[in-house]
């Protein structure tokens, strides 16, 4: 088991297999920067129809940092966690204002730009331009901690760091392009969180979770406290073939269009209350009707569970904000806001 890693035939295995990702054909950093940002919570099948359409909007970092936020965040519709968009709309700002459209090549100098964690500037740095960083998602701590058989709690800020330190030692100097996306590349098509296909993976014989049948052990990962459940009314306010919504100001979902809403205890709030949380929110005096459905979406810290009514003004203190309903899809909407629209 003191073998050492086996980085040759890491290599030739990622030469062999390798999924034939459009950012590979010529590794341009502006190409390589987006699949990233867009890869964090995304799966890569559900990814790849946003990207190219991105790009087909976007295709330059000039053109980016020209848009307004209202097309780029339409554009990232879909993909959720909407604060990605905004920095990296603001990134390409920077580089386009600051770097004169040259996206830097080392994880400093990209730290330096909204957006740019430790994560996607060792990615970017180390795939774009080959720079010797070494990256550290869920796919290489699951190939890594069963290949060591480090029982480190994955989800601890120190464990990252202690595993990146030891692939900084096994690293093949010039070649962390390659290196970096074959450990990906191997937890995504083989070492996979079950049933990992052990006869298939060019670690083998030097894995110690193969080695004595812990897959299943690794890696270690504290179990997420269930997220609460946090209810939301919702109203439609029609008005000759327009809907009131409002623009989001708030720091989740900035900038986004949505239904007026407030959120209220099912179990305490009456019609009374509620009508009187839209009045403070929103400065208009509502008068609620029927149920016009509902929906639900998962956020990482919280579930959010919409109940729609219809809904008519009585009056109203501040500016209101109409939209014509057939145009109201051009605008952009979070994901829970598409299920009730439809």
């Amino acid at each position: 088991m003191k073998e050492a890693f086996p980085s040759d035939k890491l290599l030739s295995w990622f030469t062999q297999n390798k999924r034939p990702l459009p950012w590979r054909q010529h590794y341009d950093p502006y190409h390589v920067w987006i699949s990233e940002v867009m890869a964090q919570q995304t799966r890569m099948d559900q990814l790849l129809p946003y990207y190219v359409k991105f790009l087909k909007q976007f295709p330059t970092v000039k053109v980016l940092a020209d848009a307004d936020e209202q097309s780029v965040l339409k554009a990232w519709e879909g993909l959720g966690y909407y604060s990605r968009a905004r920095n990296l709309h603001h990134a390409a700002k920077q580089v386009a204002n600051e770097k004169k459209g040259n996206i830097p090549h080392t994880k400093k100098e990209l730290q330096e730009l909204k957006g740019f964690g430790p994560y996607i500037s060792s990615a970017v740095a180390s795939i774009a331009f080959n720079e010797n960083e070494v990256v550290v998602d869920g796919n290489v701590f699951r190939v890594m901690s069963r290949f060591w058989g480090d029982s480190q709690d994955v989800s601890l800020p120190k464990t990252r760091n202690a595993f990146e330190e030891k692939l900084h030692t096994i690293l093949p100097r010039g070649k962390a392009r390659e290196f970096n996306q074959a450990l990906m590349e191997l937890g995504a098509l083989v070492c996979s969180p079950d049933n990992p296909n052990c006869n298939e993976c060019p670690l083998q014989n030097a894995c110690y979770a193969f080695a004595y049948g812990k897959q299943s052990e690794f890696p270690v990962k504290t179990k997420k406290i269930k997220p609460p459940i946090r209810h939301f009314m919702a109203v439609r306010v029609e008005q000759k073939g327009k809907l009131l919504l409002f623009k989001r100001k708030q720091k989740l979902l900035h900038g986004m269009f949505e239904f007026p809403m407030v959120e209220y205890n099912p179990l305490t709030d009456n019609l009374e209350k509620i009508e009187k949380k839209f009045s403070e929110e929103f400065g208009i005096t509502l008068k609620l009707g029927k149920s016009n459905g509902e929906a639900r979406h998962q956020y990482s810290h919280f579930t959010q569970h919409v109940h729609m009514v219809n809904a008519s003004i009585v009056q109203h203190t501040s500016p209101l904000s109409w939209v014509q309903v057939e145009e109201v899809k051009s605008l952009p909407l979070s994901r829970v806001q598409q299920k009730l629209m439809n």
